[in-house]
């Protein structure tokens, strides 16, 4: 008897497949679970192995011992694999259906993951080691995030693909969290590593001029990945001490992995080391009978390394997609002879971060910065370390201390109490009263420096339009000048003064090529384009999220999760806490309104929050980069991006669910 609509033919062909293929197994709880939990292995793995990258610590990965933990994963997926293809084969199936409906990916994943593997081995050797960006770009690298995606998308699609009530909800969950942890991967998207300015700067020279300003000349050049900076005047004005920096081949590319204390003649030449070890030495002073430089020894990257004791700068991630900084401990005071003899001996040895040491015109004491007691405060101490007391007590950022020629004053610069993002000049008797400001304004004055009669004051001023300027003012803060008058160039001065020679020039850096935070292009453009790539990316997985069902704190899991991974390996851990807050709030919008509005609510709030999460973070922290259009802008547009995506996802969806019985 023939089938409603159809021929007998057709019915019997039909049954006849049915006979031939047994149909694919449904998928229980206990695979969801095994599923998700060797997904969860591999992203670990991945993220371990990213973190000791950009740590250093796997200089050659495919070789690195931090990859083990992600060939035993690929072992433990193919022998699961193999397991159900040969179960399934036994039941007169076809490879692909040995795994449980909406699993299939599963296996396709590891094609690719091993396929990317092997293909990566033939990269290397015919195109070079990708390096940077290029090592999450490269096409096998690619391939190999693509295949990993399949396997994290494996519970998620399931669920998507069931209609039953009672589908296993948290692997589903857990799914799509990795799954967006994998799909962050390729651009490096880090939570908010746009938002923040950079510090260092690019192809620093050493460069002089007179005292208004004028024959300004360049007098130690960069090359070959080395640059110049931080230069003083010896006490005769007859030699610059200065730091050597070296730029590293592990990104960022603009954190050098080395500093070391260079002198050079005041021609720049005879320019050779004075301290050359390993990690960071650097902020040199004389003392005043020209015998001694006092300088910082911190390890690789100074004060950029994260995570460790607020100091300097508060600890920059920059604006790579990743970091090579390591994990750092205090800054520490130490003093060399300046004829080379002897080796160098510590000055400090105490918790917290100490720098910029500059001597007192009599010899006698040394102040500097310190982070000893929370913030960044000015501190005094004996040339030899004995009686360290505090000299200013604001626990904010205040650093820059240099003397003043008679030694009665101590000038420095100053962000206080959190009231604006901008540093300001200040000045304070050298007994710790009579604190008096000396510049007041929208940008920061940082980087003081006397002139040799005490009457004037030299300065580093930086705007949202250039990354630095030389000026004047004299002593009480009037009568500004300004003097390097580069248009184009990001010019400063060294922390603890001695820029002004004792022949009225000034030494100080300039980077001939502006840095990156004064660029719109990298830090508005780019910025903009990385964030909303990376929350229309996270609004997608949310509607596909929210398609399932999930059950409350889904969304802190979805957002917090991939948030972690990506901020432990950048050593961006202050980003979590808001991420989940963020998800929290999504999870609590979904839960109340109508059931019509459910998706929307995920991918549009999602989107939302996280970019909120982070802007709020980053200005609490580090101080934002964006004005507050763009901030608002960047919002309003992720929201509108994942309303759309969820119109275009829910309404196929709707169409083709199955009525419940």
């Amino acid at each position: 008897m023939a089938g409603i609509g159809g021929s007998p033919d057709a019915t019997v062909a039909q049954v006849g497949v049915e006979r031939d293929t047994p149909p694919v197994d449904a998928p229980t709880t206990r695979f969801a679970w095994l599923s998700v939990g060797i997904a969860a292995w591999l992203v670990g793995a991945f993220y371990v192995l990213l973190w000791a990258v950009s740590h250093g610590r796997a200089p050659d990965p495919p070789l690195s011992a931090y990859i083990i933990p992600l060939y035993l994963g690929l072992a433990l997926l193919a022998t699961a694999s193999i397991a159900l293809i040969v179960r399934g084969g036994r039941k007169g199936r076809r490879w692909r259906d040995g795994f449980p409906a909406g699993y299939g990916v599963l296996g396709v994943g590891l094609v690719a993951m091993l396929a990317g593997l092997v293909a990566d081995v033939g990269w290397r050797e015919g195109v070079g080691p990708p390096e940077g960006i290029a090592g999450l770009l490269a096409p096998t690298r690619l391939l190999f995030i693509v295949g990993l995606a399949l396997v994290a998308l494996g519970p998620v699609r399931s669920a998507l693909r069931s209609s039953r009530a009672a589908a296993p909800h948290w692997p589903a969950v857990l799914s799509a969290s990795l799954l967006l942890a994998v799909l962050w991967l390729p651009g490096g998207f880090a939570p908010a590593v746009h938002l923040e300015r950079a510090r260092v700067q690019a192809n620093s020279e050493i460069w002089l001029m007179d005292h208004d300003g004028a024959n300004q000349t360049r007098l130690i050049e960069a090359h070959e990945g080395a640059m110049a900076w931080n230069p003083v005047w010896s006490p005769d004005g007859t030699r610059l001490a200065y730091t050597r920096l070296v730029l590293g081949d592990r990104p960022p590319v603009d954190i050098p992995d080395e500093a070391d204390i260079w002198i050079a003649n005041a021609d720049g030449s005879d320019a050779h080391p004075l301290v050359e070890r390993p990690d960071w030495q650097w902020i040199p002073h004389w003392s005043p009978d020209g015998a001694w430089i006092v300088y910082t020894d911190e390890p690789e990257a100074g004060p950029w390394a994260e995570p460790g004791p607020a100091g300097l700068g508060g600890g920059i991630f920059g604006t790579g997609f990743g970091s090579s900084n390591p994990v750092r401990t205090y800054a520490d005071i130490w003093r060399v002879r300046a004829d080379g003899t002897g080796t160098p001996e510590r000055i400090t040895d105490y918790p917290g971060d100490d720098r910029a040491a500059t001597f007192s015109p009599d010899g006698t004491k040394l102040a500097f910065d310190s982070t000893r007691a929370e913030g960044t405060d000015v501190w005094v101490m004996g040339a030899d370390g004995s009686d360290p007391h505090q000299l200013t007590f604001d626990h904010s950022f205040m650093w820059g201390a240099t003397w003043s020629p008679d030694g009665s004053s101590i000038a420095f610069n100053a962000w206080r109490k959190f009231d604006d993002f901008n540093q300001d000049l200040y000045r304070i008797d050298s007994d710790g009263r009579n604190e008096v400001r000396l510049t007041q304004g929208p940008d920061a004055e940082l980087e003081p420096s006397w002139s040799p009669d005490g009457k004037r004051i030299v300065f580093r001023r930086v705007t949202d339009h250039d990354g630095g300027e030389i000026l004047s003012i004299d002593s009480d803060g009037n009568d500004e000048q300004m003097l390097s008058r580069a248009e184009g160039s990001a010019d400063d001065l060294t922390s603890g003064g001695g820029a002004w020679g004792p022949d009225g020039r000034i030494a100080f850096t300039r980077a001939n090529d502006p840095p990156a935070d004064t660029a719109p292009l990298v830090r508005e453009d780019l910025a903009a384009a990385a964030m909303l790539i990376t929350a229309i990316v996270l609004a997608f997985v949310a509607v596909l999220l929210a398609s399932t069902n999930p059950p409350f704190g889904a969304f802190a899991v979805l957002i917090g999760g991939p948030t972690t991974l990506v901020a432990a390996a950048g050593d961006q851990t202050r980003f979590i806490p808001g991420a989940i807050v963020g998800g929290l709030a999504v999870d609590i919008l979904v839960r109340f309104v109508p059931d019509r509005w459910r998706i929307v609510a995920a991918g549009a709030g999602s989107a939302a929050v996280y970019v909120v999460s982070a802007e709020v973070t980053v200005a609490l922290t580090s101080g934002m980069g964006w004005s507050a259009s763009l901030m608002t802008g960047v919002v309003v547009a992720v929201a509108a991006a994942g309303w759309g995506i969820a119109e275009v996802v829910r309404r196929p969806r709707a169409a083709t669910i199955e009525p419940g019985p």
